[in-house]
Parts: C-alpha cells; sequence; structure tokens
C-alpha cells in the first residue's frame, strides 16, 4: 500500500438500512484490501435506520416498520451472521403459525407450506378448504403455462392470474400483499414489487419450479436452545430490528475515516470537471466533496 496516497472519499446519501449497509460494505471492503478510504454517511432526519424502529410500549415491542427479513433473500442473513447476531434471530414459533383468510363469511386457514405466493408442500395445499378445487387445478397448472420471454413489465395482479389463476389472486396474493402495499394489485407493477417472480419465471418456467429451487438451495435456519426450528423464511431480531441498526452504527463508529452527518439534507449533487468528481451541496454548512456518490 501507498502510505503517501490520499484516501479515496465516497459519499452515502441516505442513513437508512441500505445507507447504513452500504457504508459498512465500503469500510470493511477498503480494511480488508488495505487502501485509504474516507466516507461520508449524510442524513437529512436526526437519526439512522431510516423506516427501521423499534419502540417498546407497556411490555410490548411495537416495529414502526418491517418486522422481518426473509432467509430467501439472504443478503440480511448474512449480514446479521457478520455482524454476530446470529444468536439473537429468532423467526415464528411452529405452534402459533397459522394464518386466516376471509372468504364466503368464514375464516379459512392458509395452507402450511405456502412460500410467497406458491404451494411448496401437496398435502396440506390439496386438504385446504382456502381453494376450490378448480382453484387448485389452475395454480398447479403454473407448472404447464408457457413462460413469458420478453423481460417486459406487467402488473401484479395480471402475472399471478396469468400463472396461477383468478381465485390465487383473490384469495391468496391480494390478501397477503395488502398488508405490504395496500394498493389494487392490478396497478402495482411486477418489476417494482417483486421482480424475483419474473426471475423465477425466466430461469425456471414456472413459479412452482423456481420456488422448489430455492427451497433446495436455502441453508439451515440457524437455531439456538430456546429457538425452535421454525420452517418459516421469516426472521427477526429478538430486541427488534432496530438492533441491527444500533450494531452498525457501533461498527461505523469504531471505524477509522467514517463521518455519520445527521440533520443535512443533500439538495443537489453536482459533477465536477477537475478534482473530486463530485460536489455534494447541502441544505445547511459547507459542500461536501468525494470521488463518488451513491
Amino acid at each position: 500500500m501507498n502510505e503517501n496516497r490520499p484516501p479515496s472519499r465516497i459519499a452515502v446519501v441516505g442513513g437508512g438500512i441500505t445507507g447504513l449497509a452500504t457504508a459498512y460494505f465500503l469500510q470493511t471492503q477498503a480494511r480488508t484490501r488495505q487502501q485509504p478510504l474516507e466516507v461520508f454517511l449524510i442524513e437529512a432526519g436526526p437519526r439512522l435506520g431510516g423506516k427501521v424502529r423499534t419502540e417498546r410500549e407497556d411490555g410490548f415491542l411495537v416495529e414502526g416498520g418491517p418486522d422481518a427479513f426473509l432467509t430467501t433473500k439472504p443478503w440480511a442473513l448474512r449480514l446479521c451472521q457478520e455482524l454476530g447476531l446470529t444468536d439473537q434471530m429468532v423467526g415464528p414459533q411452529p405452534q402459533n403459525h397459522k394464518t386466516f383468510v376471509l372468504v364466503g363469511g368464514r375464516l379459512r386457514r392458509l395452507p402450511e407450506g405456502v412460500i410467497g405466493l406458491v404451494p411448496t408442500r401437496f398435502g396440506p395445499f390439496l386438504r385446504s378448504d382456502l381453494f376450490s378445487v378448480w382453484g387448485k387445478l389452475r395454480m398447479g397448472l403454473d407448472l404447464l403455462v408457457p413462460p413469458r420471454r420478453d423481460g417486459g413489465d406487467e402488473s401484479l395482479g395480471h402475472f399471478v392470474r396469468r400463472r396461477l389463476g383468478r381465485e390465487a389472486l383473490e384469495r391468496l396474493a391480494e390478501p397477503l400483499l395488502a398488508g405490504i402495499y395496500a394498493a389494487d394489485a392490478d396497478r402495482l407493477s411486477l418489476l417494482a414489487t417483486f421482480p424475483r417472480f419474473r426471475e423465477m419465471e425466466r430461469q425456471h418456467g414456472s413459479l412452482i419450479a423456481g420456488t422448489l429451487a430455492m427451497r433446495r438451495r436455502r441453508p439451515p435456519a440457524p437455531t439456538t436452545p430456546k429457538a425452535p426450528v421454525s420452517r418459516s423464511p421469516f426472521r427477526t431480531l429478538r430486541p427488534g430490528l432496530s438492533a441491527l441498526v444500533r450494531t452498525l452504527q457501533a461498527r461505523l463508529r469504531e471505524a477509522p475515516g467514517v463521518s455519520v452527518i445527521l440533520g443535512r439534507r443533500v439538495v443537489e449533487v453536482q459533477r465536477q470537471g477537475t478534482g473530486p468528481a463530485y460536489r455534494l451541496r447541502l441544505a445547511e454548512g459547507p459542500a461536501i466533496e468525494a470521488d463518488a456518490a451513491v
């Protein structure tokens, strides 16, 4: 390493979980490669974490934003493992893992083994009264419906109807997704909300085949003596997801060359012809010059 080489400067705009993870990754890579680096993490608000916020009220733990992450998307899982949070990870208790959908004036239980929108355990699916016989047959036709190859966008509602049928949309997709987006599925972009569904269709030809392949590749869930094995792909942290934010903050505070700037909004990013490539103008205080901006 050239000791006289000036450090590179990278500005990360936004101190939500994405910005925190980005700043952590940058300083970790710089340390591993023994490269000098300055990181500026700039957040307009008074705190880091963005939508991730955990509160305790009358003895209850309440998440103000996301309450879990998916192990089928391994990045959050790997980050928790790298930060030493594995022993704090918990999944839904198997004995309480039940979901009900109101259909025809009755609460009907979602069959076990549904991952995303796809049944992966065929016994519980066939015995379920959530779907009619025709609805089950139509969902099974996902294995035969030709995949769309052009890669273009479509509404989430159109995609689910095309692959799994109308009942799957009305009795499965819309009730489950309402808790995430609270919007009409026919007005939601597939590529903006669930791009992995399109990728599964492209790679495997169907959602069922893609989900089964993904399930086989999934690493075993970490368990502790106090935490029974959960088949659910959802995990959270025992103290709440804000524990992830606090741990990332602590690591960044300890890291040399990392500056966290709170309460300062970036109002303009200018490209420069000489010197550092970018100049970030803030609502208050001096501008920041950086070789790269994220």
